[in-house]
């Protein structure tokens, strides 16, 4: 059978997923609970949830000691609970593009110490290749 790439967010609309086609977007924040390993979860890669709010909290400043917020982003929420799938995306959607990997030829390998490596096994996976995640 023959592997076929499949793709998902643009940049554009990693960063404003609200541009996303409403009917993905719908599908992908109900697969998000559903079914964290469907392929259209790749449109979850984002740092705001789906009521286009971004993934922040700010420190109780009881907490902190100081009069300044401090507000911190977290990636608990994106697909795998890590950011990384960002990051791999990223590199694995600009090479599958100009044609550099082929899921029928290629195995992707994914030297990590964690995350990196977490991030680029679920996002290839999601895009039909096979991958292997080597940790030290």
């Amino acid at each position: 059978m023959r592997r076929v790439p499949i793709v998902g967010p643009t940049y554009e609309e990693m960063l404003h997923p609200w541009k996303i086609d409403d009917r993905i977007r719908k599908k992908a924040i109900k697969m998000k609970k559903e079914d964290p390993l469907h392929p259209v979860n790749l449109f979850n890669i984002t740092w705001y949830d789906e009521n286009d709010k971004p993934y922040y909290f700010i420190m109780p400043k009881e907490l902190t000691g100081v009069k300044a917020n401090i507000i911190v982003l977290y990636s608990k929420d994106f697909p795998s609970g890590s950011h990384k799938v960002g990051a791999t995306y990223s590199i694995l959607m600009e090479k599958t593009i100009t044609g550099e990997v082929d899921p029928t030829k290629h195995i992707l390998i994914w030297p990590s110490t964690g995350n990196y490596g977490i991030g680029g096994a679920w996002v290839s996976s999601r895009m039909n290749y096979d991958s292997i995640v080597i940790l030290p």
